[in-house]
């Protein structure tokens, strides 16, 4: 059965109301409202848009995926200014293409993609998504993320995406510019996987930008020695990023059979290199004694798709974060869904989708 893209906003219908203070109360609940609108074609108003937030409203990179859904959906919209903490989202039907959107800051590109993929997987055709911004920010998944877990667990459901970087962007400059090629989707299968298994093999990418390349020595030995300490081996090369300002990263990518999981970590002022690699190689370590199958961001990330899937899905994650409880809280205002969550908040889980 074919998942319908949007129908289009119609004068007089209802729109979904939606809070946008709920639960962790940030962006996702804006990105993820504005896919789903684009897929069914709802209408809806958000309001207390990032209330919780030290600045309120709408920023570079929440603008920028307000306006990009606009683009794809030929939508109408009121309340797309900068700070604005009230926005209205009426889309028309997804229009496949050509497109390419300059958040203009370090904003980040794989939040903007996060809205993006969905509808335009669900259009009648293949898409091509141009994006300028930050690739490896505080606060989002980096490029790696969504190219090495995100990708192939979306492939495995019935999702093709092709991810290529360019240039490699960091906080405050930016000017990261990475291309996702989305290929249509007739459906989407669930998702059944509890268990990770004991059988794995871990990879990773330390990378610096502009800055001497021994930092990334320093923070691929610093990973090392952390993961080897837990009894884990990896293979991790490094990298001398492409980019206008400057930056460091340490990548990892956990591989249990065809399962994905990624941990990640930035460099900052003042931040030691060897705390870059601890820090990533650690959270990979409590993941794999956890023994659930999703990291936390892929857990979160992956509720949409599986909400639109044909049957029920399962999976556990390392950490019930406060984010995938507040994305099945939006979903569900947009469809009748069925969830379960075994597991409290910060702790691992089990996760039951339906419709």
């Amino acid at each position: 059965m074919a998942i319908p893209a949007g129908r289009g906003g119609m004068e007089g219908e209802a729109v979904i109301e939606i809070d946008g203070s709920h639960g962790e109360g940030g962006g996702q609940i804006l990105r993820t409202a504005l896919a789903l609108s684009c897929v069914t074609g709802q209408p809806f108003r958000i309001v207390g848009i990032r209330k919780g937030r030290q600045k309120p409203g709408l920023m570079p990179q929440h603008l920028m995926a307000v306006r990009a859904a606009a683009r794809i959906s030929g939508a109408r919209v009121t309340g797309d200014a900068p700070g604005s903490t009230d926005l209205v989202f009426a889309p028309g039907a997804v229009v496949p293409g050509e497109f390419q959107f300059d958040i203009g800051t370090a904003g980040s590109i794989t939040l903007v993609l996060q809205t993006l993929i969905l509808p335009l997987l669900l259009a009648a055709g293949r898409s091509t998504v141009i994006l300028t911004g930050g690739t490896h920010v505080p606060f989002s998944p980096p490029y790696h993320h969504l190219a090495e877990v995100f990708a192939p667990l979306l492939a495995r459901i019935g999702g093709k995406v092709h991810l290529a970087i360019d240039s490699y962007g960091f906080y405050p400059r930016g000017g990261g510019r990475v291309r996702c090629v989305v290929e249509p989707a007739v459906s989407l299968a669930p998702l059944a996987t509890t268990s990770s298994g004991r059988s794995m093999r871990v990879s990773g990418l330390s990378g610096v930008a502009n800055l001497p390349f021994a930092i990334a020595e320093r923070q691929r030995r610093s990973a090392l020695d952390t993961l080897s300490a837990a009894g884990i081996r990896a293979d991790i090369g490094l990298l001398d990023a492409p980019s206008p300002g400057k930056g460091t990263f340490l990548f990892l990518r956990r591989l249990v059979g065809e399962l994905p999981s990624g941990f990640s970590a930035l460099g900052a002022i003042g931040k030691r290199a060897e705390a870059v690699g601890e820090e990533a190689a650690a959270e990979l370590v409590r993941h794999h004694r956890s023994r659930a199958s999703l990291d936390p961001h892929l857990a979160d990330q992956v509720v949409p798709y599986l909400a639109l899937a044909q049957g029920e899905s399962t999976f556990t994650t390392s950490c019930v974060t406060r984010h995938l409880l507040t994305n099945l809280w939006v979903v569900g205002q947009f469809f009748a869904l069925r969830h379960r969550i075994e597991g409290e908040e910060g702790e691992v889980g089990q996760v039951t989708i339906s419709r």
